[in-house]
């Protein structure tokens, strides 16, 4: 039963006018088929990219580990897996011995570790290209190829207490190719650029929730239904 019509019309007009907005937010109107949700996660995307880049950081812990050898038998999930994962140390400059899903890679863990950074200044440039021409296969699959075999090679240097390379691999794979690979395909944009159209986004995130918060408000006053303290209790 309504009992206050007036709060009643205000809720119930806001909540409705919220709702034809998020439809239209929700509507494939915001380019490349793109609804609004889409259109502001990649905006944000864009933004955070621009400080996203440790390339440089990362070339220079590649290079501390010059000189240092690494010899370790890892496993992939199948035979076809292990020969895409010995492209790469390959082409790395480490000597690669297969059999079946078993992978021996034998070579100096700076080069390997700098042609990782090389691959995901690629990515991370969206220069996917260059990175099919090195391995005869796509760009993604080769940079998470990286990544799943990093995953053993880390297991494999704790195994035989070589922390210090196992700490400057885990770098390279937070610094450079995770970025690399995340941020593969994102525009890069600058905030110092895009000032009205950050501001544009943060207003109207907090506008849009005020306005549905304060149509409930509303809406529910109307009805009668509030919120308020229980009274206290006078002891006798």
């Amino acid at each position: 039963m309504i009992r206050n019509t007036k709060t009643f019309a205000i809720g119930l007009v806001m909540l409705l006018s919220f709702a034809l907005c998020y439809v239209g937010m929700m509507s494939p109107n915001f380019g490349n088929g793109r609804n609004g949700l889409n259109y502001a996660d990649d905006m944000f995307n864009s933004f955070s990219k621009g400080s996203s880049n440790f390339i440089k950081e990362s070339t220079k812990i590649a290079e501390s580990q010059k000189g240092i050898n690494i010899n370790l038998t890892i496993k992939a999930s199948s035979a076809a897996e292990a020969v895409k994962w010995g492209k790469l140390y390959s082409v790395a400059g480490a000597a690669v011995t297969t059999k079946d899903s078993s992978l021996t890679v034998n070579g100096d863990l700076g080069k390997i570790l700098g042609s990782v950074v090389s691959d995901s200044e690629f990515m991370y440039n969206n220069d996917g290209k260059s990175v099919e021409a090195k391995y005869g296969y796509d760009a993604r699959e080769a940079t998470n190829n990286w990544n799943n075999s990093f995953k053993k090679i880390d297991s494999a240097l704790k195994a035989k207490s070589q922390f210090k390379e196992e700490a400057a691999l885990s770098k390279i794979v937070q610094k450079a190719l995770e970025p690399g690979y995340n941020y593969y395909g994102v525009e890069i944009k600058k905030v110092s650029e895009n000032k009205a159209s950050l501001a544009f986004l943060l207003c109207f995130y907090l506008l849009y929730t005020v306005w549905y918060g304060f149509g409930l408000y509303y809406f529910f006053d109307g009805l009668g239904i509030t919120v308020s303290k229980p009274k206290k209790k006078v002891e006798v």
